[in-house]
C-alpha cells in the first residue's frame, strides 16, 4: 500500500460557464465573491478568477458554452459553510432571488442545502463542515 501525500485544501474550482459576465455577477451577487485578475486570450477576456473575502474556496470561471453546457444538471461542487445558520441564510438568499434549489434537508453533518441551480444550469450545494478544534 502506498502512502498518502500531503495536501492543503483545493487551490482552485474551475467552472465552465457560457455567459461570463453574468456568471460573475451571480457569485458576486449571491456569494460575495470578486473579481481577482482575468484570463485572456488573443486581446479578449476569456475567464475570471475570482476569491472570496472570508476564505471561501477560489473559484476560476472560464467562457466555454459546450462544456457548460454538458455541465448541466451536474452537481458539480459542493461548499462548505460554518453552520446550519449559514445554509438556512443562504436558502433565504436563493428564494429572494427565485433561484431554484433541493431545500434544507437532514445531512451527515447537521444539514445540506443541494442541487442549487447556478449559471448554465450547474447545480451546487452548501454543506456544515465542522472545523477541527486546533
Amino acid at each position: 500500500m502506498t502512502s498518502a501525500v500531503t495536501l492543503a485544501g483545493a487551490h482552485h474550482v474551475r467552472i465552465p460557464v457560457s455567459d461570463l459576465e453574468s456568471a460573475v455577477a451571480w457569485f458576486a451577487d449571491l456569494l460575495g465573491y470578486e473579481k481577482e485578475f482575468p484570463f485572456e486570450a488573443e486581446g479578449s477576456v476569456t475567464g475570471w478568477a475570482l476569491r472570496h473575502g472570508t476564505g471561501g474556496p477560489a473559484l476560476t470561471l472560464i467562457a466555454d458554452a459546450a462544456r457548460a453546457r454538458a455541465c448541466r444538471g451536474f452537481p458539480l461542487f459542493a461548499f462548505g459553510v460554518p453552520d446550519e445558520a449559514m445554509v438556512r441564510s443562504i436558502a433565504a438568499r436563493l428564494d429572494a432571488r427565485g433561484i431554484v434549489h433541493g431545500g434544507v434537508q437532514p445531512a451527515l453533518v447537521k444539514v445540506k442545502l443541494p442541487f442549487v441551480e447556478g449559471p448554465d444550469g450547474i447545480l451546487f450545494g452548501f454543506y456544515v463542515k465542522e472545523v477541527a478544534d486546533p
